[in-house]
């Protein structure tokens, strides 16, 4: 099972958030088995011409799809990283606090069909603010992969897109006294 490669460390970053640190996954003899899974999950979504990694985990993830794909890859970056030229932006709630997101004009068009990647989904807002971004750009979100979908934390339903884990966390750890 993928999630025993993972490790989870409690109350971190701050009291009561779990942090998944899925570097122990990319580091174990898992790691090919997790990109061929997402490969299956995105080549069962319709014709995308592009994926897009969530910094920095989804660089990680989402260059490998993109390589095995041959799809380009563009990145998401954190407000505050080094992106020359002009920026779409687009801020996003935290389980501890606001981000900003952003994406560099001009990488994406009206004709692009985009796959989102990231390690995981907690509260949504990552994958909400990247969306929107993709959406800013004229391109379509045809679906998001994720490692971890982390049910328990995301307060709101349904996204506008499919979302596909390999993974649904259901219940706090924490909470189970893990």
């Amino acid at each position: 099972m993928i999630q025993d490669f993972i490790r989870t460390v409690p109350n971190y970053p701050i009291k009561g958030v779990n942090f998944y640190d899925l570097n122990s996954l990319f580091a174990g003899p898992m790691f090919k088995t997790v990109i061929g899974l997402l490969l299956d999950k995105a080549t069962a979504m319709k014709t995308p011409t592009h994926i897009i990694g969530v910094e920095s985990r989804g660089f990680v993830l989402g260059s490998a799809v993109a390589y095995a794909l041959g799809l380009p890859f563009v990145m998401v970056r954190k407000k505050g990283a080094k992106y020359p030229g002009k920026l779409l932006k687009e801020r996003y709630e935290l389980e501890y606090g606001k981000a900003t997101l952003v994406l560099q004009e001009g990488l994406l068009g009206h004709t692009d069909r985009c796959i989102i990647v990231d390690d995981l989904v907690a509260t949504g807002g990552s994958l909400d603010a990247t969306a929107k971004l993709v959406e800013q750009t004229g391109a379509k979100v045809l679906g998001a992969l994720a490692v971890i979908d982390l049910k328990y934390v995301r307060n709101k339903g349904d996204f506008d897109y499919p979302v596909h884990s390999l993974h649904e966390e259901w219940n706090d750890p924490l909470a189970r006294g893990h």
